[in-house]
């Protein structure tokens, strides 16, 4: 038991944890927290220039590492300014962990300065959204807090401290490890009579189709994933905006489904006749939600952490409440115990081999494509001759950055970061500075609209300060691509609120200190590239492309128009 003020209470419940960053902006009723790490190097505040980015950077850091974090803001509107992050790490099952210092309870209901009620703002984005009631009560929340981010589907929580507990509070403090109040890398495996079903229709299957979604990148289950697509000759489908779930180089791999993947894709799932969705949700971005893309006859096998999502959006065979990895092990040992009959079907697999080449085919393709400025289409082949295997892109909401998902490759989990479902626009490059500072071993790449990235690019000043070596690529179109199409399709081209007047983003980059590059030819973007990733320091590369108005995939039924 040692004796301690609140403040440092708070910051050593943080490194208990293993936190090392936490991200915010200073305020007086979070000074006796934050102080507390002056001199530290175990633990660090990293601050930013608006709460938003710092929202963005904790969903980045916990995405890429794996491992929890947490942001540190002031009352009213500084913690409100965190709203839209923490939905994307609500969305993103991303376990940050918010302390806002709220203003004393004094001032609480009496509309004093400040004061609003934060716990019922956040509860719609959290986990779990409290205040704490008792000075000495703070570290059993943060247990609380904790528990609740990393069990099952993890997500972010916020914690509500009023000032008058912070402030000269002293109180005894038992630091405990995690251990001690939850439960730490506990796989819970599926209920047996279903794991037994599920082999069994796995093991019938003529055309079997392995979805991978987040959950296997959360449990770390892609080696399983693969070893089970193998064992059976399973189409490998990376759910949207899980490319990385698994390696794309895979001679079972087709490609992503949704508005923004592989036509081919679509097609592989409708002749589907069992459908293993692993850790993947079947989520209106996959699937649209819609019979001519998940055939009605197809019987799914459906494996998530959380219960509730079983058989939401599609009637499932056998349905497996449980975490991803255990799972699949388990479904392994069965196939091979009870079914070793069960063997890779040649005509399915001659089916995924042509799928896969048309594929890639309708993307060699794209290099003919000419034009000045460029096709942003172009700009991608040439990124996959430059992109280290190991590289992190984290890709903003945008027409132009939405390419990115048919037409780069990922071969390691954790390497594609997204809005997740979220939509948000603007994430893109404090995303990718998380993403760099979560693991600094491996190059990190932001792409981005010009929309996008003026919503947080004064978080280019972070970069430098910290020495943040980010390589953000922005997609300069002078438009809202996505919603121009819209007004040009629907309105009669009656455009209003989308075309741009930009600045030279290359020439913003320098004034903030770091440094800037732009490109306007195909030839030359993998020597900027190379050149930003060698640089050591924050990079921002412009290249101006065409307006692009996307069109959704074409697929079976009407799909392609959803």
């Amino acid at each position: 038991m040692a004796r301690m003020k609140a403040g440092r209470a708070v910051i050593e419940a943080l490194r208990a944890e293993g936190v090392e960053y936490t991200f915010g902006l200073v305020g007086t009723t979070t000074n006796s927290m934050v102080t507390e790490m002056y001199g530290r190097t175990d633990i660090r505040f990293v601050d930013v220039r608006h709460e938003e980015g710092a929202a963005f950077m904790a969903y980045g850091y916990a995405r890429a590492s794996g491992k929890p974090t947490a942001c540190i803001t002031t009352s009213g509107p500084g913690s409100i300014n965190l709203m839209t992050g923490i939905a994307l790490a609500c969305k993103g099952r991303a376990p940050v962990v918010v302390i806002a210092g709220d203003v004393a309870r004094e001032y609480i209901d009496r509309d004093g300065n400040q004061a609003f009620d934060l716990v019922a703002l956040f509860k719609p984005v959290t986990v779990m959204s409290r205040q704490a009631n008792q000075t000495e009560r703070i570290p059993q929340l943060l247990h609380d807090a904790f528990r609740a981010a990393l069990s099952g589907r993890r997500g972010p929580v916020f914690v509500s401290i009023p000032r008058d507990l912070l402030d000269e509070q002293t109180i005894d403090v038992a630091l405990a490890a995690p251990e001690a109040y939850r439960a730490v890398d506990a796989r819970l495996p599926g209920d047996p009579q279903a794991i037994k079903r599920a082999a069994a229709l796995l093991a019938q299957a003529q055309r079997p189709l392995l979805l991978a979604g987040g959950g296997v990148i959360d449990a770390e289950a892609s080696a399983e994933a693969v070893a089970l697509a193998e064992l059976l000759g399973m189409a490998l489908v990376a759910s949207y905006g899980h490319n990385d779930a698994i390696p794309n180089s895979h001679r079972l791999y087709i490609g992503m489904p949704g508005r923004r993947g592989a036509p081919e894709t679509l097609e592989a799932i409708h002749r589907a006749d069992v459908i293993l969705a692993l850790g993947a949700r079947l989520s209106q971005s996959a699937t649209y939600w819609n019979d001519s893309i998940i055939n009605p006859r197809t019987r799914i096998v459906q494996v998530d952490i959380d219960p509730q999502e079983i058989g939401r959006n599609y009637p499932v065979a056998a349905g497996i409440a449980g975490d991803a990895k255990a799972v699949a092990q388990q479904l392994l040992a069965a196939l091979r115990e009870t079914h070793p009959e069960a063997k890779p079907k040649p005509a399915w697999r001659a089916e995924i081999e042509t799928l896969a080449a048309r594929r890639k085919a309708r993307l060699k393709e794209e290099l003919a494509l000419t034009g000045e400025p460029m096709p942003p289409q172009r700009v991608y082949p040439e990124l996959r001759k430059v992109l280290p295997p190991d590289c992190m892109v984290t890709v903003d909401a945008g027409a132009a950055a939405g390419l990115i998902y048919d037409r780069l490759d990922f071969e390691m989990p954790r390497s594609l970061f997204n809005y997740a479902g979220h939509g948000g626009l603007g994430m893109g490059y404090c995303v990718g500075l998380g993403t760099k500072l979560g693991r600094p071993d491996r190059p990190a790449v932001s792409i981005q609209g010009d929309g996008g990235f003026l919503y947080t690019s004064q978080e280019i000043n972070t970069a430098v300060r910290w020495g943040i070596p980010l390589v953000s690529i922005v997609l300069n179109n002078r438009c809202h691509g996505a919603e121009k199409a819209q007004q040009q399709r629907h309105y009669e081209g009656r455009y209003i609120g989308v075309d741009l007047v930009n600045p030279r983003f290359d020439r913003l980059a320098e004034v903030y200190g770091a440094r800037g590059f732009y490109v306007t030819r195909p030839e030359e973007i993998a020597d900027a590239v190379r050149a930003a990733l060698a640089a050591g320091g924050p990079c921002v590369i412009e290249i101006p492309v065409a307006e692009y108005f996307p069109l959704p995939p074409s697929g079976p039924g009407n799909a392609g128009g959803h």
